[in-house]
């Protein structure tokens, strides 16, 4: 095993480490509830019974050394935890501070109308702004999305 690459990464973490504790503006309360991600906003784009969406967030310190080592892909977990009571959740991309997803099956059929029903977050955004041809609906600091509904 060669010593140099994990020295160096053992420099990385702790000057990472370090940066966080002695970092007067890193407020560690707003990463509270998710403990090294903040969620900035949510947006919806319904289309038909599917939805894209797009989540910006702000990640700690130390989760962005992390994920610079790492790669993204280790966020995805708390990215789907974020949607834990959505049925089916597909990460399409996954970025520094925002992430792409495609959420099949999030509302259902009535007629000409398309019906979603509301769904409690795993964690709450700061912003959510739900989106249909019909309009945009803004929400501030939401636990769940609200019931919604739209047409073609």
């Amino acid at each position: 095993m060669h010593i140099k690459p994990i020295i160096a990464i053992a420099l990385i973490i702790s000057a990472a480490l370090l940066a966080v504790k002695f970092s007067p503006q890193i407020n560690t309360e707003q990463f509270g509830e998710g403990r090294y991600i903040h969620i900035n906003s949510i947006d919806i784009f319904f289309d038909k019974t599917d939805a894209n969406v797009n989540v910006e967030y702000r990640l700690s310190p130390f989760a962005e050394a992390y994920m610079f080592l790492f790669g993204s892909k280790n966020l995805e977990p708390m990215i789907k935890k974020i949607f834990a009571n959505f049925t089916e959740v597909k990460v399409q991309q996954i970025g520094g501070n925002s992430a792409s997803l495609l959420i099949t099956n999030i509302s259902r059929q009535k007629d000409q109308y398309y019906l979603h029903d509301s769904r409690r977050f795993g964690m709450s955004p700061d912003n959510l702004n739900l989106s249909s041809p019909q309009g945009t609906r803004k929400l501030q600091n939401p636990d769940s999305t609200e019931d919604f509904f739209y047409w073609e």
